[in-house]
């Protein structure tokens, strides 16, 4: 590629929302094409599509004060392509009882990431695409707080980012397992929005 080009890193607001490093290389201004594959997540009964190879990784992490839950073990599979970073992230709640507030309280803390100061200020926009509200998957609990949604504002690097997101439950045996869909970019993406989500088959 000729020229000088600005290098776009979408995975390090990625990271800094997550609390945790997902992926250790540099998307560069080559980014390939998306090519979808259908993958496994790892350590839950879940298959879902990604544009490029997986990488995945677990961290014991706080979701958010004043859950009193303690540390959840995290788990996360994901990737950067064509300027967007894909992830899906899941962790098992034993309090099944507790399935919608946690959702609502994971929502918050993604958004208030990007929002800078939380969903109520002006850092943070709902952006009300097609295919944004109620959002359930084959298999998962009907929760009001299952969700599509779609937003933009500025990561803590100070890029801004465009955020398509899905937050959902399924039950288990041990209690209830928490699941988060998301792309980042750096624009509105909603044709590989819905591939990435439509593509999430609960076992």
């Amino acid at each position: 590629m000729r020229g000088k080009q600005t290098i776009w890193r979408p995975h390090k607001a990625a990271r800094r929302m997550a609390g945790w490093l997902l992926v250790a290389g540099l998307l560069t201004a080559c980014s390939p094409r998306l090519n979808w594959r259908e993958v496994p997540a790892a350590g839950a009964p879940l298959k879902f599509l990604l544009p490029c190879d997986p990488l995945s990784a677990q961290r014991q992490l706080e979701l958010a004060q004043g859950l009193d839950l303690g540390p959840v073990r995290m788990s996360m599979t994901g990737c950067d392509a064509d300027y967007a970073t894909f992830a899906l992230s899941h962790f098992l709640l034993p309090q099944r009882e507790r399935a919608g507030e946690v959702l609502a309280a994971w929502q918050a803390v993604v958004m208030g990431q990007l929002g800078q100061a939380g969903p109520a200020e002006s850092g943070l926009q709902r952006l009300q695409l097609k295919g944004d509200g109620p959002f359930l998957p084959k298999g998962a609990l009907n929760l009001p707080q299952s969700l599509r949604l779609s937003f933009e504002g500025v990561g803590p690097q100070g890029w801004k980012l465009t955020a398509h997101a899905v937050w959902f439950a399924q039950m288990e045996t041990d209690g209830v397992r928490l699941y988060h869909a998301v792309i980042y970019g750096d624009k509105p993406r909603a044709a590989a929005a819905s591939t990435f989500f439509e593509g999430l088959q609960l076992q």
